[in-house]
């Protein structure tokens, strides 16, 4: 608006019913504001079905950059066809290796690890991972962290089916009902989000069990209702609304000319130890 015209930006994401989207997109609206360029949101599907189409409308309403926060395999042939073209763009959250954009992160490995040695440090050596899709590199970071985590602590992964599925809280309780009824020992089960956990929690209830006398849950984002009244949920906090900033302001940068090295952001992340693993 200082420059007499108001700008836009397109922020493409997977599905708005999930908290931490909405949280990461009030950070790139804020750094959007003070900078006088509106933002367009995308929701491209759960599965990022609709992530060419939706980055085609975006550019269609004249944006002056893209950023994406849900990309998978699947979207390589997109990305590189916005490089071909000159389109400015970010990767938040998720990344495509070897895509030729600047990034915003948590190290997710390494944060997964951390949690997997805190809960199999508690004493549980049979624990369960309930992942998120297995296309999304944040998910695979985390679920290589979890095992890496639990083996350095002597545990084990006691399940491989069930592993990957929906960031949801009904994904969650389904995979812990088919857990549960196996018949299997489990004594924690590691989620690959908060939602996923939130389920977890539900069907702990429906039959009775201990938390985390029982079953030890542990979840990863920190969502707003992680640490509120008696959920107190062990999680990972990651600074969504800091990554949105970022994230503009890398895009924000190529917009206005920079033709730099691509950067990648890794940003702080913490562990939260509360009640769900005692």
């Amino acid at each position: 608006m200082r420059r007499g015209r108001t700008d836009a930006v397109g922020l493409l994401f997977a599905d708005i019913a999930n908290p931490f989207y909405p949280d990461l997109a009030s950070g790139v609206i804020a750094a959007a504001t003070l900078e006088g360029f509106e933002v367009f949101v995308s929701n491209v599907g759960i599965n990022g079905e609709r992530q060419t189409e939706a980055a085609m409308a975006q550019l269609d309403r004249n944006s002056a950059g893209l950023l994406f926060t849900s990309v998978a395999d699947q979207d390589r042939d997109l990305l590189e066809s916005l490089t071909r073209r000159g389109v400015p763009f970010v990767q938040l959250h998720r990344v495509l290796e070897g895509a030729a954009a600047d990034s915003v992160v948590v190290d997710n490995l390494a944060a997964a690890r951390e949690l997997a040695q805190h809960v199999a440090g508690t004493g549980r050596k049979r624990v369960a991972v309930l992942g998120g899709a297995g296309a999304s590199s944040v998910s695979r970071d985390r679920e290589r962290g979890f095992r890496e985590g639990l083996a350095m602590e002597g545990a084990t992964v006691v399940n491989e089916d069930g592993l990957w599925g929906a960031l949801t809280r009904e994904s969650g309780a389904a995979r812990a009902r088919t857990l549960l009824s196996a018949g299997q020992q489990v004594e924690a089960v590691l989620c690959g989000n908060d939602m996923i956990a939130v389920g977890v929690l539900d069907v702990c209830r429906e039959r009775g069990l201990r938390v985390p006398e029982d079953l030890a849950v542990a979840g990863f984002d920190d969502m707003s209702f992680s640490s509120a009244g008696p959920l107190q949920l062990t999680t990972v906090t990651v600074p969504r609304e800091m990554m949105g900033r970022r994230g503009f302001e890398l895009l924000l940068r190529r917009i206005q000319g920079y033709d730099g090295p691509r950067e990648r952001i890794v940003l702080p992340h913490v562990l939260q130890v509360r009640e769900t693993t005692g």
